[in-house]
């Protein structure tokens, strides 16, 4: 009758052990304190303020801000279209959240990248509960939280109308419930929801998770309870499934065509030469090896920490990071900003090896002064930002061109024979005409004679050789290499 309470009392101790501070944690429980909310403040002005200037580049954000407009054109949100056509290739989700903030606010640059913004934030934040989660050691959370903060490829892409950034955000979401599954399985459900967000973003990289998470399963040697595993898995999979499932309904065997040759062109179509295909993981090892710094010493020390130790809850990191990092080098598209989603993985593993490697003393010391000289770089890109505009020259010419034609007439649209898809998206986001693409100097001069188009922008070198001196038009705008002609009639 003895040995009941002395069992129950052994267990309280060991939960109470593991909700009080590690030992090393306790000089840094003050330092914490006050370094969270002073990061997360310089965090969300880091991230926001860029906003209120700059527009938006060809690729990808005029892509996604004008195919936000078109569902409030349309008031379709399950087919996504672009230039008048459905857009097959990409699931919904980013459109959404534009489209959702463009209808209750109007159209604007800052409210297209506004997703990645706040995503951006959110980032941050988790990546501070995570590495304390993982370590149970609240410095070494302000220094993931810091790492993350400073990682400037990463910043980059906050300031950007693009999936990268939600993506980033939705997959550390499903990390951080993965881990509290594993003392409360209810969060399976979550880990399942946020999956789910992160395939309704980019469906292939989405790949990322059940990967990850089934390789911890393995190597932590953990049995998740079916009751709740089976319903996460649903959770995850059934809304793309069924987003997909709809489109086939609808299109057939055209948006199978359609999206198999997107996927081969993005993902696992050939390259040139043919052995870039087994090339991926220098690339990218080498793109890391120029682009992390300062941090890169540390991750990659931290990275051994976590390796060589016998903590299973460290494992997680690396499995996530090896495993983005693989499907990564084994698609087709070889692109930094693909490396994105394991940059919270990397920032914990980079405050793990400046643990490892600096004395305490040295870090507390080093973050002291570092606060200050953040905050006045962040003062300095709230009072300062970037003035450089990507569509200094497509403003004008779209402005003068949906003036110059009715609403559902088309501008034809012809630059060198070139296929400026750039150029293209942002005509359409900062314009209101859906385009005639010409790509041949044939097609060019077939429109002209036929009549097909009123409203014409090219290229100069073009119009200079085959409009000015023998169509009769009016010049409408000219910017930088282009410019709006209207014809007159009967010119062709």
């Amino acid at each position: 009758m003895r040995e009941e309470p002395a069992k129950t009392s052994g267990t309280a101790a060991l939960q109470l052990a593991e909700a009080s501070p590690h030992p090393r944690d306790i000089l840094g429980l003050l330092d914490t304190r006050r370094y969270f909310p002073i990061l997360a403040v310089l965090s969300a002005i880091l991230v926001l303020a860029p906003l209120r200037t700059g527009d938006l580049t060809g690729y990808d954000d005029a892509q996604y801000a004008h195919i936000a407009k078109d569902i409030l054109r349309t008031g379709d949100w399950l087919v996504l279209h672009s230039n008048g056509a459905p857009a097959l290739e990409n699931p919904p989700l980013l459109e959404w959240m534009e489209a959702s903030l463009f209808a209750a606010f109007g159209f604007s640059d800052a409210l297209a990248r506004l997703p990645s913004a706040v995503c951006g934030l959110g980032v941050i934040l988790l990546v501070y509960w995570l590495a304390r989660k993982l370590t149970r050691d609240s410095s070494t959370a302000v220094l993931a939280m810091f790492v993350m903060a400073t990682s400037l490829y990463f910043l980059k892409y906050t300031a950007r109308g693009m999936t990268d950034v939600p993506f980033t955000f939705f997959v550390l979401c499903a990390v951080c419930a993965w881990s509290i599954a594993e003392n409360d399985p209810r969060w399976y459900l979550a880990a399942g929801a946020c999956t789910a967000l992160a395939q309704l973003t980019r469906s292939m990289m989405g790949l990322v998770l059940p990967a990850v998470f089934v390789l911890h399963l393995i190597v932590s040697r953990r049995r998740p309870p079916w009751r709740y595993a089976i319903p996460a898995l649903a959770v995850a999979y059934l809304p793309l499934v069924g987003w997909y499932a709809y489109l086939v309904h609808l299109f057939g065997a055209w948006f199978v065509e359609v999206h198999s040759n997107w996927l081969r062109n993005e993902v696992y179509g050939g390259l040139s030469p043919a052995w870039r295909r087994y090339t991926g993981a220098f690339e990218y090892a080498w793109m890391l090896a120029k682009s992390y710094w300062p941090w890169l010493p540390a991750m990659l020390a931290g990275l051994v920490v976590a390796v060589r130790g016998r903590d299973r809850r460290l494992w997680l990191l690396v499995l996530w990071v090896a495993v983005v990092f693989a499907l990564c080098a084994a698609a087709r598209s070889r692109v930094l900003r693909y490396m994105l989603p394991a940059y919270p993985a990397f920032a914990i593993l980079a405050a793990l090896g400046l643990k490892k490697c600096v004395p305490d003393r040295y870090l507390r010391v080093g973050l002291r002064v570092a606060m200050p000289v953040l905050a006045l770089g962040v003062a300095a890109v709230a009072a300062f930002p970037r003035t450089h505009l990507e569509a200094a020259e497509i403003r004008p010419i779209a402005k003068a061109a949906t003036a110059a034609t009715a609403p559902g007439e088309r501008v034809g649209f012809y630059d060198d024979g070139q296929p400026r898809f750039d150029e293209d998206n942002q005509l359409q986001w900062y314009g209101d005409r859906f385009l005639i693409r010409l790509f041949s100097r044939e097609e060019l001069m077939e429109a002209l004679r036929a009549n097909r188009v009123r409203v014409l922008v090219l290229d100069k070198d073009t119009y200079r050789a085959h409009v000015a001196s023998q169509i009769g038009h009016q010049v409408l705008a000219e910017s930088g290499h282009l410019i709006c002609i209207r014809l007159t009639p009967g010119s062709g």
